[in-house]
């Protein structure tokens, strides 16, 4: 099988486990969820989908030399992400803005699916592939680098500024795996990467607009779901099945977010005069860094960039008064 990835280039895969795994239905299903949720109706090159950001995590894994089982476990990491990825959060949000809702179906959604009886063909332990805690270059919790954090901020920086930003391929020359993580071997680049990833944060992930947009997507779904026009089972839809049975639904709260998704799509930040007050997860990294011998952070070796980081990170915790000036 052949992988003609925007990030990576084309790659390869011959393992038989791989490919059966990737066109398995949880798989496959993902080319149908796109990785920006709502965004992908109101911005064109919002266009990442599940499916993608899946195999580059696999692909990345491999780059850095990870074993075929964690390789395994970063493609099966996302099958359990709802129709409009992370909107389900704002639906069913939590204090800490964990973004983790979908986490809940991981077992579920595999376990319901062939996955198993293709793991167990090739003798791999599907309850180790399950507990991502086993797989330390694929998850680990921020600031640090981890598979699933990197490929997609690269992914997301060629979709909105294209595959010939220098950026990337510099990224990923010096990416390295050391001890069982991912880090820089270069100071200055891991700087570029701490610092260009809170940039596409503000200006993307946690924009105030793409904020309003996850915010009217999820304000239609609550209503569909206190209605009972959508349950459990229509949440694993893909975006445009669940988009489509919303925009039929005949219930004007409804229709009323949902016409006014599209490219016209505008907000204005108001204190006083303002639909509602959301926020979102604030991201951030802080990428260490190999010298010789010695390994250390890019806020320690660089002062700066840490106050940069903590400066973005207390601005996006605090949210914004957002009210929508499209009118359905």
């Amino acid at each position: 099988m052949i992988i003609n990835d925007r990030v990576y280039g084309e790659n390869e895969i011959t393992e038989e486990v791989l490919i059966k795994l990737i066109n398995s239905k949880p798989i496959q299903r993902l080319k149908g969820v796109c990785q920006a949720g709502a965004s992908k109706y109101v911005i064109k090159q919002k266009n990442v989908s599940r499916y993608e950001h899946s195999l580059g995590v696999m692909i990345l894994l491999k780059k850095l030399g990870a074993n075929i089982e964690e390789q395994i476990a970063g493609l099966l990491h996302d099958v359990p992400h709802t129709a409009f990825s992370h909107v389900i959060d704002f639906v069913f949000k939590t204090s800490d803005h964990s973004h983790e809702f979908h986490e809940k179906f991981h077992e579920k959604i595999i376990m319901d699916s062939e996955i198993p009886t293709i793991l167990k063909k090739f003798n791999f332990d599907l309850n180790r592939i399950l507990d991502e805690h086993n797989f330390k270059l694929l998850e680990r919790n921020a600031p640090d680098l981890c598979a699933d954090r990197v490929d997609y901020a690269l992914r997301d920086r060629v979709a909105a500024f294209g595959f010939n930003k220098k950026s990337i391929p510099k990224y990923l020359k010096h990416l390295i795996a050391h001890e069982n993580e991912i880090m820089f071997d270069n100071a200055i680049v891991a700087k570029e990467f701490a610092e260009d990833f809170i940039e596409m944060d503000r200006t993307n992930w946690s924009n105030p607009r793409e904020v309003g947009i996850y915010q009217v997507l999820a304000d239609a779904l609550k209503i569909a779901l206190d209605q009972n026009l959508i349950g459990e089972k229509e949440l694993f839809m893909e975006d445009d099945e669940l988009m489509e049975k919303l925009k039929n639904s005949g219930i004007k709260e409804i229709t009323d977010k949902t016409n006014i998704l599209n490219p016209d799509f505008q907000i204005v930040l108001d204190e006083e005069n303002y639909d509602f007050h959301s926020t979102n997860k604030a991201r951030s990294v802080n990428p260490k860094i190999k010298l010789d011998n010695k390994i250390i952070s890019v806020g320690e070796m660089f002062p700066e960039t840490l106050k940069k980081i903590d400066k973005h990170m207390k601005k996006i915790k605090q949210g914004n008064y957002i009210r929508i000036i499209s009118k359905p």
